[in-house]
């Protein structure tokens, strides 16, 4: 049976899954990144989990349907919580909030070591994200954008490495990352993240939070000068 094509922003996380590496995907849905990093012969095997049962019977019938059934397993359960620190080397979390990502990864310790690698394709609160991999010794080793169905997303991959978590410093990691504005994808993606911190400027201006106000106004510059946009007066 001929082999689907992932859509860009599935794509994009594939890219950073490690050839030969066991995977973990979790919230799988439909189970398209483990079919197809497996069929490809990219990954061994593969454990596709999900939270709820209508998503993981899709998965397993995308499963049977490509003749996977004995290098995918499935799993109904909650984020890690029933993976132990052998089955996966590579895990990947997309397509949900960074703080729920975050509560993901606080139930697995074992993730505590530099071997394994997260790929993290946050939907909303990527800044909470990136905090927290930071405080609890998780590196960001590298970060792409990806425009997909219109919108823009940011993938990222990150391993245990406190030394190296604690050099991501300034006051624009939170906001964008490893981001540097040298793509038009990463360009949008901190225009974007303007347009939301212009909206807590306004907010800040309205309630006459000077302070607030005037970092706000230094990082809208920043990041302007990052992206090649002017920033507006307020």
């Amino acid at each position: 049976m001929r082999m689907f094509q992932l859509d860009p922003r599935l794509q994009l996380c594939a890219d950073f899954v490690r050839p030969k590496f066991r995977l973990a995907d979790i919230g799988t849905d439909h189970a398209y990144l483990p079919v197809w990093l497996v069929s490809k012969g990219i990954c061994p095997s593969a454990i596709a989990v999900d939270v709820r049962e209508g998503p993981l019977e899709r998965a397993r019938e995308n499963v049977t349907r490509y003749g996977m059934e004995g290098k995918i397993r499935l799993s109904l359960s909650s984020g890690l919580t029933a993976l132990e620190p052998d089955d996966a080397d590579d895990i990947v979390i997309a397509g949900m909030g960074g703080e729920l990502m975050a509560d993901i990864l606080q139930q697995a310790p074992w993730l505590q070591d530099e071997k394994k690698h997260l790929i993290l394709q946050p939907m909303t609160t990527a800044k909470e994200l990136r905090l927290w991999l930071r405080e609890h010794g998780f590196a960001l080793l590298r970060e792409e954008c990806v425009r997909s169905e219109g919108k823009i997303y940011s993938v990222m991959l990150a391993a245990f490495c406190p030394e190296q978590a604690q050099k991501l410093v300034g006051e624009l990691y939170p906001y964008i990352g490893l981001l540097t504005g040298k793509t038009e994808e990463e360009q949008e993606y901190i225009q974007k993240v303007m347009q939301r911190l212009q909206k807590k400027l306004q907010g800040c201006l309205h309630r006459q939070e000077e302070a607030g106000a005037e970092e706000l106004r230094r990082l809208l510059l920043e990041l302007g000068n990052l992206a090649g946009i002017e920033t507006e007066e307020s």
